[in-house]
């Protein structure tokens, strides 16, 4: 039986970046706020972001940070 082999990446909830390993290198994406929701907040947007990942099939597997909270997720390769 072949090991499962996973992706990683991680959420910087305080500067509201995805960064994630890519065959190019790493990968950054910022997430940000939908100025035409009236009332979104970083948070939210953050929120969106962590929710698409789940979507996508990724998994949270760990977190830490009070001030700079920071989210570790992964998914397995195909």
């Amino acid at each position: 039986m072949e090991a499962k082999r996973w992706e990683y990446c991680y959420v910087d909830l305080l500067n509201r970046t995805m960064v994630r390993a890519t065959s190019d290198g790493l990968e950054r994406v910022k997430f940000k706020r939908d100025k035409s929701l009236p009332d979104d907040t970083k948070e939210e947007a953050a929120g969106r972001a962590v929710a698409r990942l789940g979507l996508e099939g990724w998994e949270l597997v760990n977190g830490y940070g009070d001030v700079r909270p920071i989210l570790f997720f992964r998914r397995a390769l195909p």
